[in-house]
């Protein structure tokens, strides 16, 4: 039988616990929930094995034998904050979709709970671990009423994961850009309306003059993220509900 990936096998309880060396001293939990609260607070630039060995008042060598190196790291802590915001558990009195809203609307809490969770570059494998089968479990168990077929069933989830994921870190992304006025650079606006030519880009144009692209310079507030989040997420859902209702007529 072949062995999973490294980390992936800490996460299934799989890799088998060295039987030399000192008494263990630690847990894979207090390396975990050290290195979460460190990115958490600084993101991830400052994280290391030397750091999290630090907050623990041990050396970073005593770390090795729990955790092999910072990706297998991340990897944990990516499934971890996963579990720490478990999934909502479907309504069987609801329908189908607003289930899946309210676990829409609940991934988007925890990537915003665990910002650098979207900076965790995607391991070898796609995710596997169990806290992150557990959201996809229960996004599909929103369809079980309905006669989607189930290739049908992963492209919805796939959608909804690519979006809200994009849609968070973008967001992420415009307040981190916002910082660029404390350093004297122009707003976005203005410096669209540097390089945007109305003959080569017309529409960009009109957009750039009708100022919609114009800021104060303070990033993204907590109520324009929540109102693109739901227009993006209503006009998927729409287009979901309509699908689901061609195949409930098909049978």
């Amino acid at each position: 039988m072949p062995d999973l990936p490294p980390g992936v096998d800490v996460l299934w309880g799989r890799r088998e616990q060295a039987k030399r060396g000192p008494r263990p001293n630690l847990s894979i939990e207090q390396i975990v929930d050290t290195a979460i609260d460190i990115a958490s607070a600084e993101g991830l630039g400052p994280l290391s094995m030397n750091r999290v060995a630090e907050n623990l008042g041990k050396s970073a060598m005593s770390l090795y034998r729990y955790v092999r190196n910072k990706d297998e790291l991340l990897q944990l802590m990516t499934d971890v904050s996963a579990v720490k915001n478990a999934p909502p558990e479907p309504d069987q009195d609801l329908g189908w979709r607003p289930n899946l809203e309210r676990w829409a609307y609940a991934l988007v809490d925890l990537y915003r709970r665990f910002p650098w969770v979207l900076h965790v570059p995607l391991g070898p494998t796609p995710p596997i671990g169990p806290g992150q089968l557990a959201w996809l479990d229960r996004a599909l168990a929103c369809f079980r009423r309905t006669h989607l077929p189930a290739e049908v069933r992963i492209g919805v989830v796939m959608l909804l994961l690519t979006f809200i994921r994009g849609q968070v870190r973008m967001s992420q992304e415009i307040n981190l850009g916002a910082a660029g006025a404390a350093a004297g650079y122009p707003p976005y606006g203005e410096m669209l309306r540097m390089v945007v030519d109305k003959d080569q880009l017309p529409d960009l144009a009109a957009l750039v003059d009708e100022g919609v692209f114009d800021d104060p310079g303070e990033g993204m507030s907590d109520r324009e993220f929540e109102l693109e989040v739901r227009f993006g997420l209503t006009m998927i859902f729409d287009g979901i509900e309509r699908l689901v209702s061609q195949f409930e007529e098909a049978q």
